[in-house]
């Protein structure tokens, strides 16, 4: 069932790589969106899109939010306390403005979980939130949309996961046949979209979404056929990569944080394959998967990887 109630979208952090997939999604579904960015960001925003900048203060914020039916807030921060913290002074000023729906910055592992930040420390941020939301439904809807891997991203940086596209190397873990949710920046942006066009399906839901569920076996054999090139491969287990990022001394560092994620992804908690633990939303919201063959094609040439 379509809403036609959510016409007016603010994205927070609209210059990073969700806030952009993000934007590009509502702009193709003919929402009216304006972007939010830091006072200090020297960021420009694509055509058509109304760009605010802000302090982050609360008044400010107040008065942005103003005539806006949805904040989406893409705040992103792999540390205890970082953005994701300040979450809640935006979710105070939406409800003072009169927003309808928030979108709390999910868009990964699942966090429907309690025992999610036994894994992965910095989720705790995002479970307060979604509380923070349950105990406010009374004058804000929320969405919470994990999306899994998000597998384009994880491309980019060489030799997390296990990928290193351009040294044409690869840790499998486990034997490689483990299934894990994947999703794209796009996929992400238009899984939001779809969800805010959908309001009266998803609100106060957790909607999980995805590009493809998939093995490291099926991405190693996909990247072999894109690259038309045979990878060196080295072989390695999920728990001693996520043992490694538990560390005490890793606490806190991003090649901690990376190796934590890897062993959450490649099964490590349970919170990584929700499309069979959960069910996935996709065919509700009108959101096709993507097929993973023809994305890696494209993706190698873009990059210039082949």
């Amino acid at each position: 069932m379509a809403s036609s109630s959510i016409k007016n979208v603010l994205v927070t952090g609209a210059n990073g790589n969700v806030g952009s997939s993000t934007i590009k999604a509502l702009l193709e579904e003919n929402f009216s969106v304006t972007g939010l960015t830091r006072d200090s960001s020297p960021a420009t925003l694509s055509e058509g899109v109304r760009h605010i900048k802000s302090d982050y203060s609360k008044a400010s914020l107040v008065a942005i939010f103003k005539g806006q039916d949805a904040v989406v807030s893409t705040f992103s921060s792999l540390v205890p306390g970082g953005a994701l913290a300040n979450q809640q002074l935006v979710i105070d000023a939406a409800i003072e403005a009169g927003v309808k729906v928030f979108v709390p910055s999910e868009f990964g592992i699942d966090t429907a979980d309690p025992a999610a930040p036994t894994y992965l420390p910095f989720l705790q941020d995002k479970l307060d939130t979604v509380a923070y939301l349950k105990t406010h439904e009374d004058k804000i809807s929320w969405i919470a949309i994990p999306t899994g891997s998000m597998f384009d991203w994880n491309l980019n940086i060489p030799g997390f996961a296990g990928w290193n596209v351009p040294a044409r190397t690869a840790t499998i873990y486990d034997g490689g046949e483990i299934p894990f949710e994947a999703t794209n920046l796009d996929q992400t942006g238009r899984a939001v979209a779809k969800s805010l066009k959908h309001f009266e399906l998803t609100k106060n839901q957790y909607v999980y979404a995805n590009s493809f569920t998939i093995t490291q076996n099926q991405v190693l054999k996909a990247l072999e056929k894109a690259t038309g090139e045979k990878f060196e491969v080295s072989h390695g287990s999920a728990e001693a990569v996520w043992q490694e990022g538990a560390k005490p001394e890793n606490s806190g560092q991003v090649t901690g944080i990376l190796s934590l994620l890897t062993g959450v992804i490649y099964g490590k908690g349970g919170l990584s394959n929700f499309s069979v633990t959960k069910g996935l939303w996709n065919k509700k919201l009108g959101l096709e998967q993507e097929n993973l063959d023809e994305f890696l094609k494209t993706y190698i040439a873009e990059k210039k990887l082949q």
